[in-house]
């Protein structure tokens, strides 16, 4: 049995010290997905806790025979997408003119590093056009290298779905890209709308 493997079954029989372990080694992923869906620091914040409090509640119901992570992932984007429908119920927080500002990347930054924060940056100003599950979708697919079936699963929608969710949502970052970063764009590559 590996390490995992028993701070897992050690955590659903109520054992604390070995889910402060699992929630050691899966807060940082957890929080960074929740906030490529919701793009609030602060709503990732609450997402993440409830990810865990959810975590504690339903793991003696967990079965080793399914990957950890991918029901991991699961809460994640269910909570993630609860909370951008319970900021789109708010009136006050309808439009995006309340969301907080996308920091540049800090000066002195190493090049490679640079490029990848500023990607980062301009995803987060963009993501803001996408509906939750685009971009849930998206932030899978692109950032977490998951596939189209394991994203199905976890999102519990249909493969065809799925690949809707990622074209909606490469078509309107690619418009969004031409309209705002279009130094970002291949050159010689129109937004034709197809991907």
């Amino acid at each position: 049995m590996s390490e995992e493997a028993r701070l897992i079954a050690a955590a659903s029989q109520g054992d604390a010290a070995a889910f402060e372990q699992l929630v050691r080694s899966r807060q940082e992923k957890v929080f960074w997905t929740a906030y490529q869906v919701v793009g609030h620091m602060e709503d990732a914040r609450d997402v993440a806790q409830h990810v865990f409090l959810r975590l504690w509640q339903v793991l003696p119901r967990y079965r080793p025979s399914s990957s950890f992570d991918s029901w991991l992932h699961r809460i994640t984007i269910n909570l993630a997408i609860d909370a951008c429908r319970r900021r789109q119920a708010r009136p006050e927080l309808t439009s995006f003119e309340g969301m907080e500002p996308v920091p540049a990347p800090p000066e002195g930054t190493p090049g490679a590093e640079l490029r990848r924060l500023e990607i980062q940056r301009i995803f987060r100003t963009l993501a803001r056009r996408l509906s939750p599950q685009q971009r849930a979708v998206f932030v899978l697919k692109e950032m977490n290298g998951l596939d189209t079936a394991d994203i199905a699963s976890i999102m519990e929608l249909t493969t065809s779905t799925v690949r809707n969710h990622l074209h909606q949502a490469r078509k309107h970052l690619r418009r969004g890209l031409a309209e705002n970063f279009p130094e970002y764009l291949p050159h010689g590559r129109e937004d034709d709308g197809n991907s």
